[in-house]
């Protein structure tokens, strides 16, 4: 069966493009009589928009989340000789980029229930690294990463606290705070699968950092600080007037796409529940690490705490490992996308394999067995949603 057969996709972006169509292009339209294609007045609007959505001081747009991180790492004087810690479980720019800075990526584990950073094997991490300079922090799946005691012991050292927001745009942490409140700088992504999604590459930065900000604009268009003085090495990095009226059409909707997106969610978590699924927050899970209690052998996500907002960049679940590949298989048998993210942790990729840690990350490993990615996007209808969750209750009860 071909991509285009199936009845219940991943996502639906021309769904999501259908009401959007004119205002874009007669927005095209407006860049296309300006003349300006690269940066200007479109993509200054967006970067002020964006900046107030996030409460951040400032935002710089770029070509791409991967050149967000390098940016960011290279803006905090990053580089050969320094250490940054990353989750070895995320996907595979978050690390591409410590190493394209020059610097030595320190894999650190992944809390079994949120699949974000383990705060507690990272601050053990840290403190066999003396040259640490930088952690970044990664919002999977969009959960904000809480960070502990991780938090403090950073800025009692001089520690960067960097934010892989790519996944998480528009979500809430624990204690009620946007994207970027807690970090020296955040990074996003606006592939066109994200939840803010351009119509290409494109990406972008927020700080409340003014010198920093500073740095970031100029390292994005090749170091330049002066019409034709350039003080550092920086990378062709802009983003294009076009992604920008897209974005800044898209970014007026992203709150009620959350919403919907979190409803589905809700409808998931209810019906999986319903069928005797367990959720990652009970203890069991916690202390066992097992999917397979219950009646149906089968995890759902964990809870939000009352302050936080994930906002369901993905919807994933974990089954017993032996079960994933074959649930996966039948669900496209019946016209229903899932997809795994990630299959290999970082530290066990080919082109990262002189970093792997002698102190294996195991809940990444097992996170990378069991994980499942089920169909999720605003446009989503919850007689769909009944159909997968009755489809994958069959598959595994069978």
């Amino acid at each position: 069966m071909s991509s285009t057969e199936f009845k219940i996709p991943m996502l639906d972006l021309r769904a999501q493009h259908a009401n959007l169509t004119s205002e874009i292009l007669n927005g095209f339209s407006d860049v296309l009589s300006s003349g300006r294609f690269v940066l200007g007045e479109a993509v200054q609007a967006f970067e002020s928009e964006l900046a107030t959505f996030c409460d951040a001081q400032f935002a710089i747009g770029c070509n791409s989340g991967t050149d967000a991180l390098w940016l960011a790492l290279r803006g905090l004087k990053i580089g050969p000789g320094d250490a940054v810690l990353c989750p070895a479980f995320s996907f595979f720019a978050t690390a591409a980029a410590i190493v394209r800075v020059g610097a030595q990526p320190i894999f650190a584990d992944i809390d079994p229930v949120t699949l974000n950073l383990d705060p507690q094997d990272a601050l053990q991490r840290a403190e066999e690294t003396p040259n640490l300079r930088a952690i970044i922090s990664v919002d999977l799946f969009g959960r904000v990463c809480e960070l502990g005691s991780l938090d403090p012991y950073c800025r009692s050292r001089g520690i960067h606290l960097i934010q892989d927001a790519a996944q998480s745009i528009g979500a809430l942490d624990a204690t009620g705070g946007k994207i970027g409140s807690r970090s020296d700088v955040a990074c996003f992504s606006f592939y066109p699968t994200k939840n803010l999604g351009a119509l290409g590459d494109a990406g972008g930065l927020i700080t409340n950092d003014p010198a920093l900000a500073e740095t970031l604009s100029s390292l994005r268009v090749h170091g330049e600080t002066a019409p034709g003085v350039y003080e550092e090495l920086g990378i062709n990095s802009r983003l294009d007037s076009l992604q920008a009226v897209a974005l800044r059409i898209k970014l007026r909707h992203l709150e009620s796409w959350t919403q919907a997106r979190r409803e589905r969610a809700a409808d998931y978590n209810r019906l999986f529940l319903e069928r005797g699924a367990i959720e990652a927050n009970r203890a069991e899970f916690a202390e066992a690490g097992s999917t397979r209690r219950g009646p149906l052998p089968l995890a759902i996500p964990a809870k939000d705490s009352p302050t936080e907002r994930q906002t369901y960049h993905r919807y994933i679940v974990r089954v017993p490992a032996n079960r994933r590949d074959e649930l996966s298989a039948a669900l496209e048998s019946r016209g229903i996308e899932s997809a795994v993210f990630y299959p290999r942790g970082l530290h066990q990729q080919p082109a990262l394999a002189m970093h792997a840690p002698a102190r294996r990350p195991i809940e990444t490993e097992r996170a990378c067995r069991e994980t499942l990615a089920l169909p999720l996007y605003p446009e989503l209808r919850t007689e769909q949603v009944e159909k997968v969750v009755q489809t994958v209750s069959e598959i595994l009860e069978g």
